[in-house]
Order: C-alpha cells, then sequence, then structure tokens
C-alpha cells in the first residue's frame, strides 16, 4: 500500500515536469472528530489539527492536493481514572496525564470542482495516504507516589483512504480560502480507525 501512495507522488512530479499547470500552497488548521476502534474511543474523541498542503491545477476543474497534517487528541483523563480505580480501588483520588493521541498524516487527494460562475467554487475530495499513529506514555500520581504507565503502543504506519467536500473562496487570482471535511479511514488491525478532519486553510498561488 505505502508503494501506491509514494508511485502517485512520483507521477505528481513526473507531471509537474512535463506539462504547464498551476501550483499553489499554503496553510491550514482545524478539528477533527475520532472514531478509534473498541476500547480506545471511549477515552478520545475531539482534537486539534494543523498542516500545510501544496495543490497542483491539472485543468481548470480538476487538481490534486499534497497534504501534510498533525493532529492531536487528549485522553479523557476522568474516564481513564474511572477505569483504573475500577480496576484497582487503591487508585481512588489519583491523577493521571499523558496518555495522548497523535496522528501524521501524508495524503494525496483529487480534487473535482464544480464550476459556479461566481468567486466561491464547491469541490469533492477523494484520496488516500499513510499515517503515523501513536499513543505517548503517562503517569499516574496517588498518595504521593507517581508511576509510569506505559502503553506500549509505539507508533504505527498504517495505509488509508479518505473522501469528502469543500468549497473554495477567491479573494484574488493569487489567494484563496476554502474550508472542507474528509472522512478518513484507517486500516487498522481489527477495527479499522476512522478520523473526521474538518478544515479552514488558505491557499497562495494557483
Amino acid at each position: 500500500m505505502k508503494q501506491i501512495v509514494l508511485g502517485v507522488l512520483l507521477s505528481i512530479c513526473v507531471l509537474s515536469a512535463r506539462s504547464e499547470i498551476k501550483f499553489g500552497g499554503g496553510g491550514h488548521a482545524g478539528f477533527s472528530l475520532s472514531s478509534f476502534p473498541q476500547g480506545v474511543s471511549d477515552f478520545y474523541s475531539t482534537g486539534f489539527l494543523f498542516g500545510a498542503h501544496g495543490d497542483l491545477g491539472i485543468m481548470k476543474y480538476i487538481g490534486l492536493r499534497l497534504n501534510l497534517d498533525y493532529s492531536i487528541y487528549g485522553s479523557n483523563k476522568d474516564k481513564l481514572l474511572q477505569a483504573i480505580v475500577a480496576a484497582n480501588p487503591n487508585a481512588q483520588g489519583a491523577t493521571i496525564s499523558g496518555l495522548n493521541a497523535s496522528a501524521f498524516s501524508i495524503t494525496v487527494n483529487g480534487l473535482g470542482k464544480i464550476p459556479t460562475g461566481s468567486s466561491v467554487t464547491p469541490y469533492g475530495i477523494l484520496g488516500l495516504g499513510i499515517h503515523i499513529l501513536s499513543i505517548s506514555d503517562g503517569k499516574i500520581e496517588v498518595g504521593g507516589q507517581s508511576f509510569d504507565l506505559k502503553t506500549g503502543l509505539g507508533s504505527q504506519t498504517k495505509f488509508g483512504i479518505n473522501f469528502g467536500a469543500g468549497a473554495e473562496y477567491a479573494m484574488s487570482s493569487a489567494v484563496k480560502l476554502y474550508f472542507d471535511f474528509k472522512y478518513v479511514l484507517i486500516f487498522t488491525e481489527g477495527s479499522s480507525t476512522g478520523l473526521i478532519p474538518m478544515t479552514v486553510g488558505v491557499t497562495f498561488g494557483g
């Protein structure tokens, strides 16, 4: 699967070298809803994301977007503590830190734009990518003592697909604002992981 993504990136480079296509780039930020596998999803929900993107305009209403996204999901410390106390009543009154989840994503997305004859252009999104998922270790403090909580998960690199929709607003011929949302399906062991990023970005050029 990783070879597929690398192949797409190589194709983009070749296309750029052989065609007079438009290029733009910029940054974006927003929120991301998570749908982690059962057993993990109870402790994570909304996260924050930020990143950068590059756009290639192949035709007037067809383009490609390369996204680099980093999102972080803080753990629900109250629910984690309830689960720990249920397993060990001596942990009553403890405090927890860490145990946050994160995802670094590299995705290549096709954009199909709908001509409207105005400065606002809706578009559909379909793409694929590589996602590096991790959950950090934590620490619990109780009775004046602290203990490390080792997740043992480290980082995992997984393949995923995504689809969604958005709209861009042309402030000028060289500056565009956009809002979009996607559903990202990451193929993890057992149940798949789902992310729903909603981003606002600005693109210069193109």
